[in-house]
């Protein structure tokens, strides 16, 4: 973006180290990771709830699938946790408060996002066995959906909100961005 494109209290002075705009821009990840880690603590006491009122069939296998469940939704609540942590440190670095090496936590939240993919999946698959040999009309399976849900809700606030400079990457500003870079690059021969 050029200098004319920002409001006057958003260009910092020179050797200030806030940045009034990026902290501006950032505002609603940092909010997004706060939703998705309520969410997920949300999703965390529904498989609880999905566990603790598992009915006992004996031979079953489905309370094996309803704890793994409960471990994904724990493993989710702790990659949104560290999201949201990155975000803070993030913002902590971009209003200037502190001077944080920020590329290490940007690495790791971005494998951390593809991890909870995974995560995703295998409670799909867990929390689907476990609801059906529960019996849909179940306690149990109506906590457990009820988890599967709210995960994918905390994913997608929270947990693929990984910490970045430039934006959400699929978005129509930061896809312009991009092309108004590339362009830029292009006149001036770079």
């Amino acid at each position: 973006m050029r200098d004319e494109e920002y409001e006057p209290d958003q260009i910092g002075e020179y050797g200030v180290r806030a940045q009034p705009a990026l902290v501006a821009r950032m505002k609603p990840h940092l909010r997004m990771t706060q939703i998705g880690n309520a969410v997920a603590l949300l999703a965390l006491v529904a498989a609880v709830v999905g566990v603790v009122r598992y009915p006992d069939y004996g031979t079953s296998d489905g309370f094996g699938w309803a704890v793994a469940t409960l471990v994904c939704s724990a493993l989710l609540m702790a990659i949104c946790s560290f999201q949201h942590f990155c975000w803070l440190r993030g913002m902590t670095e971009w209003s200037g408060r502190a001077d944080l090496r920020l590329e290490p936590f940007m690495r790791v939240s971005w494998i951390v996002h593809l991890v909870s993919y995974l995560v995703v999946l295998v409670a799909l698959w867990s929390a689907i066995a476990a609801v059906v040999d529960a019996g849909l009309t179940a306690t149990a399976a109506v906590a457990l959906t009820l988890t599967l849900i709210l995960m994918l809700a905390a994913q997608v606030t929270a947990a693929v909100q990984y910490l970045r400079e430039s934006g959400p990457p699929g978005t129509l500003p930061a896809h312009i961005r991009r092309l108004t870079d590339r362009e830029r690059r292009a006149r001036l021969g770079h």
